[in-house]
């Protein structure tokens, strides 16, 4: 994968395959907003909900967890390839090892809350024959684009349905950095997972509007953009759209 930092560019993706846990130090992109941004987050401590359990009493990815997603990744990937047109590529699936939590904030930045990350696992998606994050234009996706949502929702869910994994984070194709991020009890919660990953299995080569609806909603809600890394490595990450 290639990082763009001030240090300049790093290798490509192919070269670091053999990672296996997410390192948050690749999105850093400017000290002095990282400063900033963290003094935000110390300042909203008092109305950032924390989680129910701290890091130290998380579970931790199960050991089949990372496995399992790097099945489901090459499960994904072989479907993925055959469509006509522009092709997706799942390049990484690591666990969020890394990471001592996500601070997650409302759009307007007035409400945040603190993720555990310890059961989680992260997923790269890219163009084929691209290097990302920060791809050529050519590679880019538009955020509004349904593919890349699509084959992002469909990764959370067959790692929700297949491992119990709680967290799932998803590098979306675009030019900047988007995430979709899929908690398990919110997603879970709020539709019927095998209906919807069922309906996911028809090719994604076929138009269907009502799908098309579908992933949109479920995914609009959850695109965060990464700004910002602290001294410790976690990340604070602000919601794409507004309610």
């Amino acid at each position: 994968m290639t990082l763009k930092t001030d240090q300049g560019m790093r290798g490509p993706t192919s070269a670091r395959r053999h990672r296996s846990s997410f390192d948050a130090r690749r999105w850093r992109w400017g000290l002095p907003r990282v400063l900033a941004l963290t003094s935000v987050a110390l300042a909203m401590g008092a109305s950032a909900a924390a989680p129910a359990h701290s890091s130290a009493t998380a579970p931790a990815l199960a050991p089949d967890g990372r496995t399992r997603a790097q099945a489901i990744r090459a499960e994904v990937n072989a479907r993925y390839r055959l469509l006509p047109g522009r092709k997706l590529v799942v390049t990484g699936a690591t666990s969020m090892g890394g990471v001592p939590f996500l601070a997650l904030f409302s759009h307007d930045w007035l409400e945040g809350r603190i993720v555990p990350v310890d059961n989680g696992i992260h997923f790269d998606i890219c163009s084929a024959r691209a290097r990302c994050p920060y791809p050529a234009r050519w590679a880019a996706w538009q955020v509004a684009a349904d593919l890349p949502r699509r084959q992002a929702l469909e990764l959370a869910l067959r790692t929700f349905l297949q491992t119990t994994v709680n967290l799932v984070v998803v590098s979306l194709p675009t030019a900047q950095p988007v995430w979709a991020i899929f908690e398990r009890a919110d997603l879970l919660a709020n539709i019927g997972a095998r209906a919807v990953l069922d309906r996911l299995a028809s090719s994604p080569a076929v138009v269907d509007p009502p799908l098309r609806e579908l992933v949109a909603g479920l995914t609009r809600p959850r695109l965060f953009v990464p700004a910002a890394i602290g001294p410790d490595d976690s990340i604070m990450a602000v919601r794409l759209f507004g309610s």
